[in-house]
């Protein structure tokens, strides 16, 4: 009878040392943690002011449409990012020039080239950003989902911050640069008609 009460004390006290070693959590609550501790709002400032801003990530207009109209593959693989294959690519580009019209959405400029740009600075979503700047990779994140947050961080600081504080001091006549991403195709060579930027800094002169 010793023999089984020591058996069975054996038994209870591994059992009790066993589910107080092995802690299960959900899933959702193991996320929920992971997305707090990674703060994709200081990420995308720090992208920002210390990436983007601080560095000349940018190809001027006129140099980028001279380059494809001399050699369209070189310029795409000089200048262009793009995540995987395909036709398109987002360019980040400069330009220079003088204010012709300013809306809600949109400010349209004439560059030296006599050229008119478009600078899109109230529907600013999508990765255009991201991709142009070439400092993101998706390997950096473990989902496509964190890669997409990224984009959205970034957006919202640049259409909510860095925009409408420059902007709201301009008027027709202005002379402006602007630092931005752009989107071409291969399949579309008519490059210089309206070319429309995607802002990520505009700038005063």
């Amino acid at each position: 009878m010793k023999k089984i009460y020591k058996y069975g004390l054996l038994i209870l006290a591994l059992g009790f040392l066993g589910y107080h070693s092995v802690y299960f959590e959900k899933l959702s609550e193991v996320k929920a943690r992971e997305d707090k501790e990674f703060d994709f709002h200081a990420y995308a400032d720090s992208l920002y002011y210390e990436g983007m801003i601080k560095n000349d990530l940018a190809v001027s207009v006129p140099e980028l449409l001279s380059a494809l109209a001399s050699d369209q593959e070189k310029a795409f693989e000089q200048y262009g990012n793009r995540l995987g294959i395909g036709q398109s690519a987002y360019f980040m580009v400069a330009a220079t020039g003088r204010i012709t019209e300013i809306s809600n959405e949109e400010i349209r400029i004439i560059n030296e080239e006599g050229n008119t740009l478009i600078i899109n600075t109230k529907y600013i979503f999508g990765n255009a950003l991201r991709d142009a700047s070439g400092l993101v990779k998706l390997t950096d994140f473990k989902t496509n989902a964190e890669f997409n947050r990224v984009s959205e961080a970034l957006n919202k600081l640049i259409r909510t911050k860095a925009i409408p504080s420059v902007k709201q001091q301009l008027q027709p006549g202005d002379r402006i640069r602007v630092t931005g991403a752009v989107k071409l195709s291969k399949k579309n060579t008519d490059y210089h008609i309206q070319l429309t930027i995607t802002p990520s800094q505009i700038e005063r002169l």
